[in-house]
């Protein structure tokens, strides 16, 4: 059974299309469309008596029904004819220009909601034929500009002299498909929900979200939380991911989309391990409206399931709570197979003479992991042939023939903004999603690595964890002691920076809350004996100092950690 969803659905900030049952292969099509009506609707009611007053008057004079007939007309008529054809049109002989205004703030209006198209597919078998999605939405596109233009063209006085290619079209759109329900009877509420096969993004995405931080820690609980929640099916997608060596699938209400096509930037998409029946080590469903069970995680013991939920109140509606409760299970699940979780970023170097080496940083929110890396390789000069990122923000170190080695779970970075070098941003706008970039802790995802990379084994060669409250006149200090290097990495110090509701210099147990803390005695035993390893190995561990939360240093202070680095490895 497939969970069909709505022709057309329209919330405050967004707008779902289902393509194969509201049809939009023509401009008339979308004219005729109740989507078109809604949208006409919803702009109507928008304007009051303090907006423009060309908008104010076209609204005074006519309705919603009125102006679809005009623009059905005008796609074939002048507007001189359009006029002399219709008694009760002549009303709009002199205003003109006032509907050239009209047909703009429309535009616009249509253009600043977050747009989504889907397409339906029956199949429960995987079919290589995901190009119909690029060209659907593509179609899309074409028609909403081309409607747009030409009802423009039949109501200007002169002919255009500059067409912008402006994204009038979807933001992103994906192709469902009819769930298998390969789960275990204990997880029937989530049958039937429509199983997202690929999906095709139009960068650069930017989207608006109700919360712009994260707070507090995700508790374990007791009970599967699943089998309490209502869900309205037709609602949901679920999107299989792969976070590391773990198939996660991921249910999310469709006021979320915004934050699913981040995943697609973030975590490698695995449909085909879906499509195999094989059973996921993560579930987390994101959006339903119970409160009672918000920000938990469930082990579901006797079907070897990590269970994950958060709610759909407005606090929650922040990236943050998608990446870090799935970097969460997946973390509680290394924990209890003996691999360490990292909070932190790693880095494989290549030098021009062909040789490598594996740098990882840890240290929570802020800190500047990931924004010490992306300056390295902002500033990466001629001695630099290759910088392959092995892990942006979580990973994992585990023992093997007496070395320790780590994996990644990401192939994307999830950075603030305002962290980023100047421009850097800009120069990879062509791949990347920027999320609340108006605000305080604006953030981008940026696919930035390949998963067959991510996955396989890297040695630790330099260990650092980074400061960013120390104003320091060094940039890198090593630890000679393995019980003083513990002491710092365990206590996991730094300033807030924002992203999370935490303010001042705070701590969290080896700068990971994401399992580490929430199973910290068997967290403990594991980093004893990788940082008993990397002593006797005599591995580099050290501190860096990033200066990330020292007003008016943070980017000179990100640099300099990078040239330090760099100085320190060649």
């Amino acid at each position: 059974m497939m969970s069909a969803i709505k022709p057309f659905y329209m919330n405050d900030g967004s707008v779902l299309v289902n393509l194969s049952t509201c049809k939009m292969q023509s401009i008339a099509n979308i004219l005729d469309s109740n989507g078109f009506f809604l949208v006409l609707e919803s702009f109507f009611d928008s304007i009051t008596k303090d907006s423009k007053r060309s908008l104010f008057s076209i609204k005074s004079l006519t309705s919603v029904s009125e102006i679809i007939l005009l623009f059905k007309q005008l796609l074939v008529l002048k507007f001189e004819d359009v006029i002399n054809l219709n008694q009760e049109f002549n009303k709009f002989l002199d205003l003109r220009d006032m509907l050239v205004i009209f047909i703009e703030e429309l535009y616009d209006y249509w253009r600043n909601f977050e747009r989504y198209g889907v397409i339906e597919r029956e199949s429960t078998a995987y079919r290589g034929d995901n190009y119909i999605l690029v060209d659907a939405t593509t179609k899309f596109w074409h028609n909403v500009l081309t409607l747009y233009r030409q009802i423009l063209s039949k109501l200007l006085l002169h002919p255009s002299y500059v067409y912008r290619q402006t994204p009038g079209g979807f933001n992103a759109g994906f192709i469902v498909s009819k769930a298998l329900n390969n789960f275990p009877i204990e997880y029937n509420n989530l049958y039937d929900i429509n199983v997202v096969n690929a999906m095709v993004i139009r960068t650069p995405f930017i989207c608006h979200s109700k919360s712009n931080t994260r707070s507090g820690l995700f508790k374990e609980i007791s009970i599967n939380q699943i089998a309490n929640l209502s869900l309205t099916k037709r609602h949901w997608m679920c999107l299989p991911i792969k976070i590391g060596d773990l198939l996660a699938y991921v249910y999310f209400h469709r006021t979320l989309l915004h934050h699913a096509v981040a995943l697609g930037n973030l975590f490698e998409i695995s449909i085909n391990d879906y499509f195999s029946g094989k059973k996921p080590n993560i579930v987390y469903v994101y959006g339903s409206h119970e409160e009672e069970y918000d920000k938990s995680f469930y082990i579901d013991k006797k079907n070897d399931i990590y269970v994950g939920y958060v709610s759909r109140i407005n606090e929650n509606d922040y990236f943050g709570y998608m990446k870090k409760m799935l970097l969460t299970l997946h973390n509680v699940y290394m924990i209890n197979h003996n691999k360490l979780p990292i909070h932190g970023a790693m880095v494989n170097i290549v030098f021009k003479d062909d040789k490598q080496v594996n740098i990882a940083i840890i240290g929570d929110s802020g800190a500047g992991k990931s924004e010490s890396l992306e300056a390295l390789r902002f500033i990466a000069d001629k001695r630099i042939k290759e910088m392959n990122i092995i892990f942006d923000d979580m990973g994992i170190f585990y023992i093997e023939n007496n070395k320790v080695y780590a994996k990644g779970t990401e192939i994307g970075a999830f950075i603030r903004l305002d962290d980023l070098d100047t421009g850097y941003a800009y120069k990879e706008l062509d791949r990347a999603i920027f999320m609340n970039p108006e605000r305080n802790n604006a953030r981008v995802v940026l696919p930035i690595t390949d998963y067959n990379f991510i996955t396989c084994e890297h040695k630790v060669d330099y260990l650092f964890y980074a400061n960013n409250y120390e104003d320091s006149e060094i940039a890198i200090k090593q630890f000679t002691d393995e019980f003083e290097a513990l002491r710092v990495f365990k206590e996991g110090k730094r300033k807030a920076k924002g992203t999370t509701q935490e303010e001042g210099v705070v701590t969290s147990f080896f700068a990971n809350p994401f399992g580490v803390l929430q199973l910290q005695k068997q967290s403990e035993i594991l980093i004893d004996e990788v940082f008993k390893k990397l002593f006797i190995n005599k591995e580099f561990v050290g501190e860096l100092y990033t200066k990330l939360a020292i007003n008016g240093k943070e980017n000179k202070g990100i640099t300099s950690a990078a040239k330090a680095i760099l100085d320190l490895i060649d």
